[in-house]
């Protein structure tokens, strides 16, 4: 196929505020091209290789494809506003926001679209195809106003044109103002490839950056745009691939892969008409110590809603009427010794331990039997069960430098949990965080599959890293944590490989709570996640 000539798809891959994804669109037929994450350096690469390999004539001709992708997107998604601003900065940004400001000001639509273009350097300086791109919007009759002429309530939607991908450094003097100028104009945002002041590698914030409601992205998917601060900055996430060959796509790395939720569906377990609970897995879950069996009970009901046959629960004596008049179907059981383990283990497909577990001497005895365990099994002869670490057994690893290395383990931390186990000395996220790194850190050290939670949950596979796109604030309650931990488990029990498991548990559990927040967001609870596990499993 002759990309030089050929159009190009626009497609929406990730939509958050709460709505469903599951309905959305992929209408580009390099389907896996489309959800594999590149770096900053991997997407430079893939734009140089365009016009070295003839894919096209030159940058400019590149960046007028960048330009009316954007202004399509304004068209059909903005049709009924008047007046757009575009902030221009340095850089080929900058010349996407003069190209595109000539397209919206030359095109044949009624009423005409006012368009007012800011630049807060002097444009004199810019150079290749932006300086061409600056020099066909003066030919057109175009005017460039200052920062100070911005006018920004007499606008209806502002085009960030700022800084594009190469951003390595905090914002600084007129750069930070203009980005917190934008910010506190309350107007409609789009992001022109990346927000200004985000790091497309990492999706940490350098100094401050702009928040905007839908973000074009060209060429590749930045690995950054997907985790982290990127999700509050970003909005919603839209790619044009400007015609890329696939050719481009084979001749560099990618960094990481978007999880699909209709993709990973296709592996949920099928149960066979003649099927009983023993063929669907007994996951035992090992937790809950003193004012804490809500954790356990979360678990093991997240497990039999995900399908898991039987369900059996460690605790402490005192949670066993607390936990079956709740939920009878979960067979409890009171643990005070280690030996009381042996045979629950001994009919356990899959352990999960840690929700509820503490940090005492009752909870690190448990889980040093488990971990012996996992330890010593090898050799044909033995059984082999799968195993989630989540919570307090993280946090009881963390304080006594317990390192496994059993690759077949699932480890679910949060960062602050994943802090301690790499000793870090800070248990909070700044703005500068780099997810990726923790995650390949926490690999290296444990080589066991991880789950890094939070905005953007990480998943490393080998040496891949999956993101899933899915998720929502709302979430950020108690008791989400030991639901994925019982969502991970159940699939276990059910056969299902530990790949397969780590990344449908978690869009599982994200699909879950983004069907639940379109009852709102604010005060949703865990147990409002129950029945949509429920209804996704059946869909």
């Amino acid at each position: 196929m002759n990309y030089k000539n050929s159009s190009y798809n626009e497609q929406t891959t990730r939509k958050n505020c709460g709505k469903s994804s599951s309905n959305e669109s992929h209408t580009d037929d390099r389907y896996g091209y489309v959800h594999y994450c590149y770096s900053s350096e991997a997407i430079h690469d893939i734009d140089y290789m365009m016009v070295e390999q003839g894919f096209v004539d030159n940058s400019y001709e590149l960046m007028k494809r960048a330009a009316q992708s954007l202004l399509n997107f304004i068209n059909r998604n903005y049709s009924h506003i008047d007046h757009i601003t575009i902030v221009c900065g340095a850089g080929n940004n900058a010349g996407d926001g003069y190209v595109l400001a000539r397209l919206a000001k030359l095109q044949d639509k009624e009423p005409q679209l006012k368009v007012r273009l800011i630049s807060i350097v002097d444009p004199e300086n810019l150079s290749g195809a932006a300086q061409q791109g600056y020099k066909d919007w003066l030919e057109c009759g175009g005017k460039i106003d200052s920062m100070d002429e911005a006018h920004f309530p007499g606008t209806d939607l502002i085009i960030d044109a700022l800084i594009g991908t190469g951003l390595n450094r905090a914002l600084e003097d007129e750069w930070y103002d203009a980005v917190e100028a934008i910010n506190s104009s309350s107007k409609p945002v789009l992001a022109v490839d990346i927000p200004s002041g985000l790091d497309a590698n990492t999706g940490a914030i350098h100094g401050t950056a702009v928040i905007a409601d839908q973000t074009l992205t060209f060429i590749g998917q930045k690995m950054g745009m997907y985790t982290a601060m990127a999700r509050h900055h970003c909005g919603k996430i839209h790619f044009a691939s400007l015609g890329v060959a696939d050719t481009l796509y084979k001749q560099v790395e990618h960094s990481a892969t978007l999880m699909e939720w209709n993709n990973l569906a296709r592996k949920l377990p099928c149960r066979s008409p003649t099927s009983h609970k023993g063929d669907n897995g007994h996951l035992l879950i090992i937790g809950g110590d003193y004012g804490m069996s809500g954790a356990c009970r979360i678990a093991g009901e997240a497990a039999l809603r995900t399908g898991a046959g039987l369900v059996s629960i460690a605790t402490r004596k005192e949670n066993i009427n607390a936990v079956n008049s709740a939920r009878p179907e979960l067979m409890v059981h009171g643990v005070e010794t280690t030996q009381d383990l042996d045979p629950l283990i001994k009919k356990a497909t899959t352990i999960a331990i840690g929700p509820g577990l503490g940090t005492n001497q009752w909870g690190m005895a448990l889980l040093d039997k488990i971990i012996k365990l996992l330890k010593h099994q090898t050799g044909s002869d033995k059984k082999q069960v799968t195993c989630v670490i989540d919570a307090d057994a993280l946090n009881i690893m963390a304080q006594h430098n317990m390192v496994i290395q059993n690759p077949d383990i699932i480890y679910t931390p949060h960062f602050g949990e994943a802090s301690r186990l790499l000793k870090h000395s800070s248990e909070c996220p700044s703005v500068e965080t780099n997810r990726f790194a923790m995650i390949k850190h926490l690999k290296q050290k444990f080589y066991g599959t991880f789950i890094l939670k939070g905005a953007g949950t990480l998943v490393n596979l080998e040496d891949e890293i999956s993101i899933c796109p899915y998720g929502n604030e709302g979430m950020a309650s108690a008791g989400m944590g030991d639901c994925l931990t019982g969502i991970i488990g159940a699939l276990l029990a059910q056969k299902l490989s530990t790949p397969d498991a780590t990344q449908l548990g978690v869009c599982l559990h994200a699909k879950a709570g983004d069907l639940a927040a379109l009852e709102g967001k604010n005060g949703m609870i865990v147990s409002d996640l129950l029945p949509k596990i429920r209804q996704l499993m059946n869909d």
